[in-house]
């Protein structure tokens, strides 16, 4: 099985096989990505599109990657955010922000969320809390498990505001957890290796 490099550079060179297994391997990600920073789904799709448009035409242009999903989401984050820029220039309402909203995969699939279980929903609770950055960076830490490297360069900040961003929102999420559960440092491992972490 080839590996992300050899996949990324069949892309480049123009292979349409490589194209297809790029775009069908990461588009759900890719969505999702994209939905939780502006629940439109057409407006997501179509900067989608304008991502794989952008790559298609750059071709041999493109940089080397090992980490496809992460070029792809830093690549979607910046037509998102020009878009979104040139959308809200175009109307008279401007109040609006692309901000980041959801971090539970259970938030994807699951439809009611009664099902939830007491734990479940403190921690959904908890996390609601944490702004909309702490919100993103648990996302792509935990759930989409980029380096702190990564991370910077889809959100645009330096590795040690990256660290402490985690740690700060670890630490609120404790805080908060105190009160409803035992052992919040316990609970946070047990369920974030099950939908977060």
């Amino acid at each position: 099985m080839k590996t992300d490099r050899e996949i990324w550079e069949d892309f480049r060179n123009g292979d349409k096989k490589a194209l297809s297994a790029v775009y069908f391997k990461n588009f759900k990600s890719l969505y999702q990505y994209g939905m939780k920073f502006k629940d439109d789904p057409e407006f997501v799709k179509d900067c989608i599109q304008e991502v794989f448009y952008r790559l298609i035409k750059s071709g041999r242009n493109l940089g080397p990657t090992d980490n496809i999903q992460f070029y792809l989401f830093k690549a979607l984050k910046n037509v998102m955010i020009k878009e979104f820029d040139h959308n809200r220039k175009q109307e008279t309402v401007k109040s609006e922000v692309l901000t980041f909203h959801s971090v539970f995969r259970w938030e994807e699939n699951q439809a009611d969320t009664d099902n939830s279980s007491t734990k479940e929903k403190a921690l959904s609770k908890a996390l609601g809390s944490l702004s909309d950055r702490q919100k993103e960076i648990i996302y792509l830490r935990f759930e989409k498990d980029m380096s702190y490297d990564q991370i910077c360069q889809i959100m645009n900040i330096k590795n040690d505001s990256a660290r402490k961003l985690v740690f700060r929102a670890i630490k609120a999420l404790k805080i908060i957890l105190e009160d409803q559960v035992e052992n919040p440092i316990l609970f946070l491992i047990h369920l974030g290796k099950k939908y977060v972490f």
